[in-house]
């Protein structure tokens, strides 16, 4: 598949994101050195994927996508899938997102989640229960996950932080296939991902400190 088409949208939308939604992404590196893997973050509107797209993902994207959202028109579906969107049918078992998603991650590239499987229209820190694909994919494929965490809900023109945590490598799951070591495998998951947010507001905060 040629990416150019998103290459192209990425170009042609950078500027705006960055106006609308300015956000510093800290510890990029860990982004920039990992291989193959997924990228999971909390969610909360659009802006949690233009935001990346727009300061990482500068050849390339994959996102796994609810797939109503392709379902709603033609150019929504042609328009997704262009740009590197996955659907999903969420609740039930979708063995054609499955195979893409393999076939992603098996390529060596980076496949971008939402954990908690839906967004967080309150807009608190507070994370929902995470489902367990990204740790089951994560394990079918052998490859790490890469937790990322906004310190807050986004706001037009409101500087916010994008903070990328250290890989997660679940080596001790490979191979297994029992419904309980996926739970214990998405606990230690979540439970990084915790940590994650906790850094992030340390970050955060520490930086406000510094400018009183």
């Amino acid at each position: 598949m040629s990416y150019g088409f998103y290459r192209f949208c990425r170009i042609l939308t950078l500027p705006l994101v960055k106006i609308l939604w300015p956000t510093k992404v800290v510890n990029k590196e860990y982004f920039d050195n990992m291989g193959g893997g997924i990228v999971i973050c909390n969610h909360y509107a659009i802006p949690d994927t233009l935001i990346p797209a727009a300061s990482l993902y500068k050849k390339e994207l994959h996102v796994l996508a609810k797939a109503e959202a392709f379902e709603c028109a033609k150019i929504a579906n042609w328009f997704l899938r262009k740009i590197g969107a996955i659907p999903v049918h969420r609740g039930e078992p979708d063995i054609n997102a499955v195979k893409e998603v393999l076939t992603v991650l098996k390529e060596d590239k980076k496949l971008v989640m939402y954990p908690e499987g839906t967004r967080n229209k309150e807009g608190t820190k507070e994370m929902l229960e995470f489902k367990q694909g990204a740790a089951r994919f994560a394990i079918k494929a052998r490859k790490p996950i890469l937790p990322m965490v906004y310190y807050r809900m986004h706001k037009v023109f409101r500087k916010n932080y994008l903070y990328i945590g250290e890989p997660i490598y679940l080596d001790e799951f490979y191979g297994c296939r029992h419904p309980e070591d996926f739970e214990k495998a998405t606990e230690i998951v979540y439970n990084r991902m915790a940590d994650t947010r906790k850094k992030c507001d340390e970050y955060v905060e520490s930086l406000k400190k510094k400018k009183k």
